[in-house]
């Protein structure tokens, strides 16, 4: 059993990103970082997401974070792919909880061979929830 602890916390606005993600079938929200100020790795991560202006909500996802070097385009960012979630969030203030560390950010020969590897961390982050059901337990 774990203890309910997250290896760290943001909170933050979700902003509009590059919308990468969408066009490979795996929408984000982005939430802009101060990489100073991080307190993490960058890479992917486990992670899940409390929706502040929602009633607390909590939806489980995966998580980059890091200068996304295979389009690098823009700021650094924190990007989410929410696990059955439909809709929009922008604007919305929300609480990111990072749970699990799955692997350093890396650089992709091509978007498609990328769209495979999120495809594989969406797979694998789902395993670690299916596998600590219990990880908000205190």
């Amino acid at each position: 059993m774990m203890d309910g602890r997250a290896l760290a916390e943001l909170e933050g606005r979700v902003v509009v990103g590059n919308r990468v993600g969408r066009t490979l079938g795996v929408p984000t929200a982005n939430i802009a970082y101060d990489p100073a100020r991080k307190c993490l790795p960058d890479g992917v991560y486990v992670a899940d997401v409390v929706l502040l202006e929602q009633g607390n909500k909590v939806y489980q996802g995966v998580l980059n974070q890091g200068s996304h070097p295979t389009v690098p385009k823009g700021e650094p960012a924190v990007e989410i792919h929410l696990f059955d979630f439909q809709g929009l969030l922008y604007g919305q203030c929300v609480r990111i909880r990072y749970w699990h560390f799955l692997r350093d950010e890396i650089t992709y020969p091509s978007r498609q061979s990328m769209r495979v590897q999120m495809q594989r961390d969406i797979r694998d982050a789902r395993e670690w929830f299916t596998h600590h059901p219990d990880y908000l337990a205190g």
